[in-house]
């Protein structure tokens, strides 16, 4: 009797959905974004391409930007937040997750990657929801806010993608985690700091201007 693999079994369509993009993204993190194709995705996934237009009518760019939201949902989703972890715990947990992504590194960690350099402003749009996600998360743990003051909003940006490079050359240089997390930490608060400075002086300047 001929025994169906899992991914010919008729699955629940939520599920299969899942399947379906967990396939794109593993091919677009692997291969470009020009190389996601629904044929590629269906010889993954051990489907028809016609299966795969089922559930993205509306072509590769739906599958694409659906793989794009894996990959955000994937690297902010979890982030330590509670109050009651120590504030180095929390800061140290959230890089070494961080680490975790770049080292091996996971489809979803080279997709965002790729998603800096990228012209579509759709999908720009698609990794700002998840990059202010993070720095939200950033902000509740230094100054209990998801919400900060847009001078401090604007630094958190500039220092993640700091993180994030510095995360990738020190995997490259094989520099001691430990090492890492003691320079984005201090990098860290020098920014929270400095920037918390101007967003609390910027009323004051602008009524010395009114």
């Amino acid at each position: 009797m001929e025994v169906r693999s899992a991914s010919r079994r008729r699955l629940p369509p939520a599920e299969r959905r899942e399947q379906l993009i967990e396939a794109a993204l593993a091919i677009a993190a692997q291969h470009g974004h020009d190389r996601l194709a629904f044929e590629a995705v269906a010889n993954r996934a051990g489907v028809t391409r016609n299966l795969v237009y089922h559930y993205f009518p509306g072509g590769r760019k739906e599958l694409l930007e659906a793989a794009v939201h894996r990959a955000g949902q994937q690297l902010s989703s979890d982030w330590v937040t509670d109050p009651k972890i120590p504030l180095g715990e929390r800061l140290a947990a959230n890089l070494n997750r961080l680490m975790d992504h770049a080292a091996e590194p996971t489809h979803a960690w080279l997709l965002y990657r790729q998603g800096r350099g990228a012209v579509d402003p759709a999908l720009l749009e698609i990794a700002s929801i998840y990059r202010e996600e993070v720095i939200a998360n950033i902000s509740l743990n230094q100054l209990g806010t998801r919400h900060p003051p847009p001078a401090v909003r604007i630094a958190l940006g500039g220092f993640l993608a700091f993180t994030e490079t510095t995360i990738e050359a020190s995997i490259e240089e094989g520099l001691p985690r430990e090492q890492v997390i003691e320079l984005v930490a201090a990098t860290m608060m020098g920014t929270v700091n400095a920037a918390v400075g101007v967003a609390g002086r910027a009323p004051q300047r602008s009524r010395r201007r009114g």
